[in-house]
């Protein structure tokens, strides 16, 4: 077994040199998305590409895995094979490194992460990415709006303190900003894979309460208001951590189901307010 993937190993060290790759722009734009998203799956990939050929954008992916502009990860799944996952692959680090002007020692670093994370971790990945995706995507066809920021979770950190110098720390998944009428709204996200307890977002949610009483927001992030986007999987979690929020506050956070997440419909009624009946869009008042 060893002796065969050594055999491999050479065989592929010998077409790399043998058929060399010449990047296309759109290459670029595959390994610029795959570092700012940390990692994609093909169909994530595709819809931020918005290149509908399954079997054209399989063998791009493929030549920039096999000539180390790309790394994989594969998720296992219920049933079926493994899902592939892409995030940036070494000889992708310089070429990302020049077009966004980011040091080429953090990629390296979040690409060392990346290799040892765990399912539970890929799967959040996945299911964030696919609402950050959504809302991006929705934003960009939508002539009267533009999306001003989205900070990721790790520039989302948040220390601050209140209750006579009580020191609490917050961790949303994300923070988008967008502009609608020259206004601006700004949103923590987070995406719920029914791992957190009852007892935990409770608290989570009081710190967000508590946040928001602080003004902190402001001097942090440059928005002095926010609500708090919660996405689920499923209509019986949404309505379980909705009823769990309601104890405490009903104005600042927001619910949908990830299958109502898309970008026909994620900007539409699709979301539920605490503290009301019925659905609602987040821009409303």
């Amino acid at each position: 077994m060893i002796g065969e993937m050594m055999d491999k190993e050479r065989k592929i060290l010998f077409l790399r040199k043998k058929k060399p790759l010449f990047l296309q722009p759109r290459d670029e734009v595959i390994m610029t998305f795959v570092a700012e998203f940390r990692l994609l799956s093909r169909e994530q990939i595709q819809k931020l590409l918005d290149f509908p050929c399954i079997t054209r954008i399989n063998i791009r992916l493929k030549k920039l895995y096999d000539h180390g502009y790309l790394s994989r990860l594969f998720l296992p799944t219920i049933t079926g094979t493994p899902k592939t996952l892409y995030y940036l692959g070494p000889q992708g680090v310089p070429v990302v490194s020049d077009n966004l002007s980011i040091d080429p020692l953090l990629l390296e670093r979040e690409r060392k992460h990346l290799q040892d994370r765990k399912v539970l971790f890929l799967n959040h990945q996945l299911f964030l990415n696919d609402v950050r995706i959504a809302l991006t995507l929705a934003i960009k066809n939508n002539a009267q709006m533009t999306l001003e920021q989205w900070i990721k979770e790790r520039d989302c950190f948040i220390e601050f303190q209140h209750n006579q110098g009580r020191l609490t720390a917050l961790r949303p998944d994300g923070c988008l900003c967008l502009t609608y009428q020259n206004r601006l709204y700004s949103f923590f996200v987070e995406a719920d894979c029914s791992t957190m307890t009852n007892g935990r977002l409770k608290s989570k949610a009081k710190a967000y309460l508590a946040y928001a009483r602080s003004g902190r927001s402001e001097q942090d992030f440059g928005f002095k208001y926010f609500r708090v986007l919660i996405i689920t999987k499923t209509e019986a979690r949404l309505l379980n951590l909705k009823s769990t929020i309601e104890e405490l506050n009903n104005k600042i956070f927001y619910f949908a189901v990830r299958d109502d997440i898309c970008q026909d419909y994620v900007l539409g009624r699709v979301w539920q307010h605490a503290g009301c009946q019925g659905f609602f869009t987040l821009l409303e008042n």
